[in-house]
């Protein structure tokens, strides 16, 4: 027999096959939320928001991220970062890491200020409206004009019980007092920004606006601004309205920013839904095509620390850079700008590169500490891709290492692991996000942070990955300058007398020292790049008291580009069995042997461009016996005014051999 229709056969006909009813309510809920719909939505909120910064003739300050979305980027003032968790019940609190003091330039400048936040449905406003700023403005008040009790905290008791009420205004002396304590602000500074308090006044698109505007002869009028109105119902029911439409914007915008929104409202407006994710794909490329390097930020109190994005970065005018990217920059970019000192912490983007940041930062205590600024504190920038997450965990290192409590950075007094605490890095960390309250560090930067600061590190091994990060990493900026050229011209034009010190870790192997003279020959052999024929001949005096001559030859060649790929220096082995004993290489390249150790990329060292540096391309095995070098030049062997003079290391390891050898060779002058 025939069933007789029901109410849901009718309305949801589909749902006599047995569907699943909550895919229904799913595709509704998500075509309530569209993207055109929450433009749509922001844009109807935004003439609420204006209408609200007219009649209390106020500029407009938004509570980045969501505020931003319902202001026209030509009408904002000001940005700031109040959490709706510092306002949930029993969390109240007030931020040491983000101050917001640059809310009281726009009080100072105006009079009062508008701030704009939303929240999504189920509320009236959001936590950050209701509760964190005016806890933020009791704070601020008792802290300038005085903890006597007489400034109150104000919140709205449409959104907040008289019993949390009570709660919250019972932490706020402890608030003042962790503010005072910790961030150590400027109080006569702030002091003079304000004539009198601040008062928080709530404002919904249920109220009513003042006409004309009111003058607020006893406060200074801090304007909480919901821009949505109230949604009881599901979205399905308001006919494409979304309240909060702003909100969690990474869940729906495609990476679309406020900026961007509002340039192209139109073209966003009248896009379907199904083209808008590539419209949007297109204009952000667009946007990023343009984008300049005008972002740079100076970090207050210092005078000298900048944190910028890395793109069309602007090195000119810096003494060091710092980046955190993927890559190294440009050879051609660090040359143009004359930089002299440039670290690269190679670090991946997004949460991996927070974590590269633990092992990268390791390196940035001894590369400062070695660096000398004896007439004036040097400029520092410190870049990464977005200039907001990981150039500021490695500016928030060098505050905690290098700056005193006024911010003057001296780079050489380095703080102790056992200075630095929590309280140290909380107060440095508000000294950026007051600078820029978009410089905003993830959790995992800033865990990276601490473990470089309580950890410490090994300076010999941090400089040992420094120097090999100058040379695998920066493609040394002398390279183009034929300093090896210069290295090889300036060894066969004096005679040479040397030092050698050998420290050996077995006792089958002779410790000592060793004084005597070298000389460097040219020698011309058609086949060969330039050659010389290094010959010394000194007397080895071993720990124990024995003495002996002793005597050695090596072939050092300068190699082109085109023949060794890149302009440098090789030693190689010089084979008296080749050659009649006593006699130079033969005509025919006799006695040329193979490759001893090969110099590498020749950069400046810890001093900068007083010594240059280079290290062997690769370890050398000798039989059984595995050989690096490292070298060391004055300034006039590169051509420049300075000290003719040099220095070779080898560190040998064998199994007969383990043995460091150290000689320094200085130029022999002439006598009249």
């Amino acid at each position: 027999m025939t069933q007789p229709l029901s109410e849901l056969d009718i309305i949801f006909p589909h749902l006599s096959n047995n569907p699943k009813f909550s895919s229904t309510l799913i595709s509704l809920k998500r075509s309530a939320l569209s993207i055109h719909n929450r433009l749509n939505s922001i844009t109807l909120d935004s003439k609420f928001v204006t209408s609200v910064s007219e009649a209390y003739q106020l500029p407009l300050v938004a509570n980045e991220r969501c505020g931003s979305w319902y202001i026209h980027p030509e009408k904002k003032a000001e940005g700031v970062y109040f959490k709706s968790t510092d306002g949930h019940m029993s969390q109240w609190g007030f931020s040491l890491r983000r101050l917001n003091l640059q809310l009281l330039d726009v009080v100072q400048k105006h009079g009062g200020a508008v701030v704009v936040d939303s929240t999504r449905r189920g509320k009236s406003m959001p936590d950050a409206l209701s509760k964190t700023i005016p806890i933020w403005c009791c704070v601020i008040n008792r802290t300038l004009f005085g903890t006597d009790g007489e400034h109150a905290m104000y919140t709205p008791p449409q959104a907040v019980s008289s019993s949390e009420h009570a709660q919250i205004s019972s932490k706020i002396d402890g608030f003042v007092q962790q503010f005072l304590e910790i961030c150590k602000p400027n109080v006569p500074e702030l002091r003079a920004k304000l004539q009198k308090p601040l008062r928080p006044i709530w404002v919904t698109q249920q109220s009513s606006l003042p006409d004309p505007p009111t003058v607020f002869e006893d406060f200074h009028p801090v304007v909480l601004c919901t821009a949505s109105r109230r949604v009881q119902g599901a979205e399905s029911s308001e006919g494409g309205y979304v309240q909060g439409a702003a909100d969690d914007h990474e869940a729906w915008s495609h990476g679309l920013t406020p900026p961007v929104f509002w340039k192209n409202k139109d073209l966003l407006m009248s896009a379907s839904d199904e083209d808008a994710p590539a419209i949007i794909s297109e204009l952000l490329e667009q946007a990023a095509s343009v984008r300049t390097s005008s972002g740079t930020t100076l970090i207050k109190p210092t005078s000298t620390l900048y944190i910028a994005a890395t793109q069309n970065i602007d090195l000119s005018g810096f003494d060091i850079v710092i980046t955190c990217t993927p890559e190294p920059l440009p050879l051609e970019s660090i040359k143009a700008a004359k930089l002299k000192h440039y670290l690269p912490l190679i670090c991946r983007t997004g949460k991996l590169g927070s974590r590269d940041l633990r092992t990268e930062l390791s390196l940035l205590p001894t590369f400062l500490s070695s660096l000398h600024f004896p007439s004036a504190p040097p400029k520092i920038l410190l870049s990464c891709p977005t200039g907001t997450d990981l150039s500021v965990g490695a500016a928030l290192t060098v505050l905690c290492l290098f700056s005193d409590d006024h911010g003057n950075i001296d780079l050489s007094t380095q703080r102790s692991e056992h200075d630095i605490d929590k309280i140290l890095i909380k107060q440095r960390l508000s000294w950026i996000t007051t600078s820029n309250p978009s410089l905003n560090p993830s959790r995992t930067t800033l865990q990276s942070v601490n473990n470089v600061l309580f950890s410490g590190g090994n300076a010999q091994q941090m400089r040992a990955q420094i120097t090999d990060r100058m040379h695998t990493a920066i493609k040394p900026l002398h390279h183009h300058h034929h300093v090896p050229k210069n290295i090889f011209t300036a060894l066969q034009n004096t005679d040479w007398k040397f030092h050698r010190t050998l420290t050996s870790a077995l006792p089958t192997h002779p410790s000592g020292t060793v004084d005597g003279t070298a000389t460097f020959t040219p020698v011309v052999v058609p086949t060969t790049p330039p050659t010389l024929l290094y010959a010394e001949q000194g007397e080895f005096v071993t720990d124990t008291g024995l003495t002996f001559t002793a005597r050695r030859k090596y072939v050092y060649q300068l190699l082109s580009e085109d023949e060794g790929g890149s302009e440098g220096v090789v030693v190689k082995f010089f084979d008296d069995e080749a050659v009649p004993r006593g006699s130079g290489v033969g005509r025919n390249g006799e006695g040329i042997g193979g490759v001893f150790v090969e110099m590498g990329d020749v950069v400046p060292g810890e001093s900068g461009q007083e010594v240059m540096r280079a290290r062997n391309k690769e370890q050398h095995l000798c039989a059984e016996d595995l050989y690096t070098a490292a070298w060391e030049f004055g300034a006039g062997m590169v051509g420049k005014e300075g000290g003719v003079w040099w220095e070779v290391r080898y560190d040998v390891k064998g199994p007969k051999k383990d043995y460091v050898s150290r000689t320094r060779y200085e130029r022999v002058k002439n006598e009249v």
